[in-house]
């Protein structure tokens, strides 16, 4: 094999963690009983349990996604839908006015009103606050007074016409209690308007019972999630009953779940999987001619069909359908050798070359797949040492400027595209963020995008910035993200929307 990988290495170390992860498990378990309790397995769960600022993607945010409630939601379609709020408006994109839903207690049962919204901006602003994800996605909210007891005025401090989306993974706690506690107590007791509460926190998992007056009220009298980091202990775990649901397995796992009873359910994420290029390293990669090389020599369709049993979308932009600005008329990179080794003879590099990637696995065959890019490029003259790292650790070397190399596995996610770009210029980056690459012809477009008056208006240039970097690929663009969730035969309600899984919508039949 051409690409150089350690991934056995992993493998080996992954898998002899099997039985310890499901031995944890079948012991933090609970017995089954009358009620109807539905156990979750899960890769991880977010390292800051229940707290309510924390990151914004699956599967760490699973479990807080059953105690808290957002803003609003996006539907399948990627229109936004209420939750919190039932209806907004803005004549300018800065100042926009929330009517929000009457009749909504939290689980303390502590009534939701407008003095919720404003005390959670508040805590936003705070210096405690600054870094959480909820924080620095919003980062443009500025301020907020109620209006009334159900109407709250939001002050940004610039113009976003895409508010309402971006206020889909705004999460409010019950403010007294979340200004009061110290914080690893709340964390391990959280209190939100959802449709679960939590019983119990510990390292094994958490576990929680149905909020019976939630404006959500869910059918399942409890819920229970573990974590179980390997896929194939996940795969065990179901099939010993050990669990009812399980996300994170792959393609091949259909044919064990379905005679055992169960099913294998295909789940499209709210991604973009591409492997972006360090451009700030120097190297190769700042070459254009070099990135639409790369991507030319990647048989995606391959891949797909070989791996991802032919459910993935390949994809020619950093956007995926139903998220705000997707061009279908955009066409994907064509598998394309000879234009790859045209293009990269051009660029100066007639004989090949040698680039470094870092790779993290998130499931659903990953390693595998990055294994086939590499056999791709080989094909061309390109040799790629694939070296393996955790999820987590990729993302923050990344992000804090300690990856080295050429190529990084990543995500874009979110329905909003034009977010991730504050990575993608050195403008607008977080004071301790470290972009990955720099394209200043960007600029222009982006300034057009996000000062725009209303979503319609905001369009076309959202567009072109994805129209550019077809063009001008900061990545080897790969498609929408999957994952494959299993569960038993006697699990109902599973129908996830964006990526969020509604659990007051699962119930479990004899």
């Amino acid at each position: 094999m051409t690409g150089r990988t350690n991934f056995n290495a992993l493998y080996v170390k992954a898998t002899a963690l099997i039985g310890c992860c499901l031995c944890v498990f079948m012991t933090a378990h609970p017995a089954l009983s009358a009620d109807k309790t539905l156990a979750v397995g899960t890769s991880l769960i977010g390292p800051n349990r229940g707290h309510a600022y924390q990151g914004i993607t699956m599967p760490a945010i699973m479990a807080i996604n059953a105690i808290y409630d957002t803003v609003t939601v996006i539907e399948e379609d990627g229109s936004v839908g209420p939750s919190l709020a039932l209806s907004w408006e803005s004549a300018d994109a800065v100042t926009w006015r929330l009517k929000l839903r009457e009749g909504v207690q939290f689980s303390n049962g502590v009534p939701f009103t407008a003095d919720a919204i404003v005390r959670s901006v508040e805590h936003m602003r705070s210096a405690e606050a600054g870094l959480w994800s909820i924080s620095t996605t919003l980062y443009q909210v500025a301020k907020a007074r109620a209006l009334d007891d159900f109407t709250v005025e939001i002050e940004l401090n610039q113009r976003d016409a895409l508010f309402p989306i971006h206020a889909a993974v705004w999460r409010i706690p019950e403010p007294e209690t979340w200004e009061t506690t110290p914080r690893p107590e709340y964390e391990s007791n959280p209190v939100g308007t959802g449709p679960f509460q939590v019983t119990e926190w510990n390292q094994a998992g958490v576990k929680m019972r149905a909020f019976r007056d939630s404006w959500r009220a869910p059918k399942l009298d409890g819920l229970s999630f573990t974590v179980i980091p390997d896929q194939t202990a996940r795969l065990q775990g179901i099939l010993s009953g050990a669990v009812d649901f399980v996300i994170g397995l792959g393609p091949d796992d259909a044919s064990l779940l379905e005679a055992d009873g169960g099913r294998l359910a295909l789940r499209n994420l709210a991604t973009v999987q591409f492997l972006g290029f360090l451009t700030v390293n120097g190297g190769p990669v700042v070459d254009p001619r070099v990135r639409v090389a790369l991507n030319h020599a990647v048989n995606r369709d391959a891949i797909i069909q070989t791996l991802l049993q032919g459910v993935a979308t390949p994809l020619s932009q950093l956007a995926y359908p139903g998220a705000f600005g997707y061009d279908p008329d955009l066409p994907p990179y064509d598998y394309d050798p000879e234009r790859a080794r045209s293009l990269l003879a051009e660029a100066g590099y007639p004989d090949g070359l040698d680039l470094v990637a870092s790779v993290a696995s998130r499931g659903a065959n990953d390693l595998l797949f990055f294994q086939q890019i590499a056999l791709d490029l080989a094909k061309v003259g390109v040799r790629v040492e694939m070296q393996g790292k955790p999820a987590y650790r990729n993302m923050q070397d990344l992000f804090f400027g300690k990856t080295t190399g050429d190529m990084n596995s990543m995500l874009v996610r979110g329905p909003d595209p034009v977010a991730a770009y504050r990575h993608r210029v050195c403008q607008g980056i977080l004071p301790d963020r470290s972009p990955y690459h720099c394209d200043d012809a960007l600029l222009p477009l982006l300034k057009q995008a996000r000062t725009q008056v209303s979503a319609e208006a905001a369009l076309p240039f959202y567009r072109a910035v994805l129209a550019h970097e077809r063009a001008n690929p900061p990545g080897i663009i790969l498609w929408q993200g999957v994952d494959f969730d299993g569960m038993t035969a006697n699990v109902t309600g599973y129908a996830p929307v964006q990526d969020v899984m509604n659990f007051e919508d699962f119930d479990l039949i004899p």
